[in-house]
This record gives C-alpha cells, sequence and structure tokens, in this order.
C-alpha cells in the first residue's frame, strides 16, 4: 500500500528512465511468490503505477494501482487466512541481500506510517539474482522469515509467510522488481516510464506463463458473495469476521458481495431468487469515484414466522460500459 521503500538498500528517488520491450536480455523468469490459489484464495489488489507524477495507471492503461505504487500487491482475503499461514516464495534462484523480521503485524489506519518510515516494507527479503535484478518481498508475517543474509535459495522455496507488517492496511505480499536499482513491473517488462498496453495479453513480461495466466488482468473483481444476517462491515472481513449465515428463524436475510478495484461509473446488480416465489433485487447508482475496496447488498426483514425452506440463488453483476464485467453465483439451503 502507497509506496514501499527498500529495506535496507538506499533507491534511487527518480522515476526510472528504462525504455525496454516486454523482456530485457537476463532479466529473470518469475514464477509465483505466493502460495495460494489465484482469484480464489489470494487477489491482485494493486498493480505498478507506471505514469510517473500524481497520475496513476497500471501496465493495462487502467487503474488498479496506487499513486507511486511500486509493487504488486497479493492480497489474501482476511487477517485469520493470514495467520493459519500462508507461504511467501522465492520468484526466483537467488541469493538473499537483505532480510528484516520481529516487526509487529498491526494494519496501518489511513496509510499512516506511525513511527514506521524507513521500514514500510515491514517483515520481508530481498534477493539477487544476478546482473543487477533483484525482487522484494514485504509485509511478512513477524517471526515468518526462514532465510539469512548470504543464503542461496531456490525458485519456490519458502521465504516466510503472509502478514500485515510495516505500511499495510490488508493481509498481503508486496512483490517488487528492481533492475539496477529502478522499479519494473513484472507484467510489462518495462521501467516506470508511462508506458502501457490496452491488450494486456501482449505485453509480455517477467512472469513464467504458468503465473501470467494465473492472473489475468483485472480491474474491478468480485472477491466474495456470501449470505448472512448483518451487513460486515469492510474492516470485519480484513479482521476476518465470520459472517452468520441465515437460517430460516433469522430476523434479517442479507446478501452480501465485497469488491477490488472498481471504477468510477460501475453499477453493481444483485438477485437472490428462493422458495415460495421468494425474490429480491437492487441495483447500484453508478460509482462517482474509483474505489479500490466496495461492499454491495440487498437483504429483507423476516415479516413471517420462518423463511421459506428451500434452495436460494444469489447471483452479484458487475456492470461496466452496459456490459456485464463480472459475475458470481452463491447457493444457499435453508433446511429445519
Amino acid at each position: 500500500m502507497g509506496e514501499m521503500k527498500s529495506m535496507l538498500l538506499i533507491l534511487a528517488t527518480g522515476l526510472s528512465a528504462v525504455s525496454m520491450g516486454s523482456r530485457q536480455e537476463g532479466a529473470p523468469r518469475l514464477s509465483l511468490p505466493i502460495a495460494c490459489e489465484p482469484r480464489k484464495t489470494c487477489f491482485i489488489q494493486s498493480y505498478v503505477d507506471t505514469v510517473p507524477g500524481p497520475e496513476r495507471r497500471d501496465y493495462a492503461c487502467g487503474s488498479a494501482t496506487q499513486d507511486e505504487h511500486k509493487g504488486t500487491d497479493f492480497r489474501v482475503l482476511s487477517i485469520a487466512v493470514a495467520r493459519e499461514g500462508v507461504a511467501v516464495l522465492a520468484a526466483a534462484d537467488g541469493t538473499v541481500k537483505a532480510r528484516r523480521d520481529g516487526m509487529p503485524d498491526a494494519l496501518v489506519a489511513g496509510g499512516k506510517r506511525n513511527g514506521i518510515k524507513g521500514r514500510e516494507c515491514g517483515n520481508g527479503v530481498v534477493l539477487d539474482h544476478g546482473g543487477g535484478w533483484e525482487t522484494q518481498y514485504c509485509h511478512m508475517r513477524r517471526d515468518s522469515v526462514s532465510v539469512e543474509e548470504g543464503h542461496k535459495v531456490h525458485r519456490g522455496q519458502q521465504l516466510g509467510n503472509v502478514g500485515y507488517s510495516g505500511l499495510a492496511q490488508f493481509a498481503h505480499l508486496h512483490f517488487e522488481v528492481r533492475h539496477n536499482g529502478q522499479v519494473i513491473d513484472p507484467f510489462s517488462g518495462r521501467g516506470r516510464n508511462g508506458a502501457c498496453d490496452r491488450n494486456p495479453r501482449d505485453a509480455g513480461g517477467l512472469w513464467d506463463e504458468k503465473a501470467f495466466q494465473a492472473f489475468p488482468y483485472a480491474n474491478g473483481e468480485i472477491i466474495a458473495a456470501f449470505f448472512t444476517t448483518q451487513v460486515p462491515a469492510l474492516d470485519e472481513l480484513e479482521e476476518g469476521q465470520r459472517a452468520e449465515p441465515p437460517s430460516r428463524h433469522s430476523g434479517k436475510f442479507i446478501y452480501v458481495a465485497r469488491f477490488t478495484n472498481l471504477r468510477a461509473g460501475d453499477r453493481v446488480r444483485l438477485v437472490v431468487n428462493g422458495p415460495a416465489d421468494f425474490a429480491l433485487e437492487t441495483a447500484t447508482k453508478p460509482l462517482d469515484r474509483d474505489k479500490a475496496t466496495y461492499l454491495a447488498f440487498v437483504g429483507r426483514r423476516r415479516t413471517r414466522p420462518f423463511w421459506p425452506q428451500g434452495r436460494y440463488e444469489g447471483r452479484v453483476e458487475l456492470l461496466r460500459g452496459g456490459a456485464v464485467a463480472a459475475a458470481a453465483q452463491t447457493d444457499l439451503q435453508l433446511l429445519d
């Protein structure tokens, strides 16, 4: 989140002047740096900001980034998930150039640095891959870093676990690539020179094919959809508090959808159909601005002795430019 500064390293303060093709000779081929189910248990929250200055733009000319963001943020669904253990993996063979551990896992509200200036990365590791290439792994869980400076590591080797140390507003891995001190976007293989590609399949980049296929470009995703009895707050979801599913006796019946990286103008449509002609439907007004995270819901209070017994089907759609940009469906069985 925000600018993730290198630990134990002094980075150039100027923006990258590198202008390269989709892949520079000698660049490492990168595998996924996190052990998870892509787009099921982990999602990309933010890409590299390709634009120098106050504007922001990701490698596919979209808005799924933050101003001056220098890495790729792989988020997990909650702090609770991170506490269960999600491995951070070396993306390529290398040597441990720097590491830090011992910082507490504590969300930083509103992006305030709260005395962590110069340690925004939190607990993490820097790997040297030779030829001026480095990868950095940030916000790891305290006491999880399992490598030491000078250690040789292999692609896929566990470096530690995902956490939320340093400048973090949710549990995630901030993954950063540098060449001769300059930030490189792993999806495009370019420096932060303002270039982008509206057809991201043509972007090339440093990922191996498996990693690139695992995370096709998304500027707006549904990361969860569920039935519950109370509308949760976003911070409760980040903490991992479980939503209580409805029973036939519940006072409220609510269908909730959770999103990342919505654009101004997007709309959300939620529909629920169930037994005995049960039906709910709503569509939001167009968003007035981009939303890094967003929650939408539809629901009803119980006015009868019981909710009808049977199967309920919920569907959520992200509407953009008159088309369905993303959709998800959830089923619920209410039994005695």
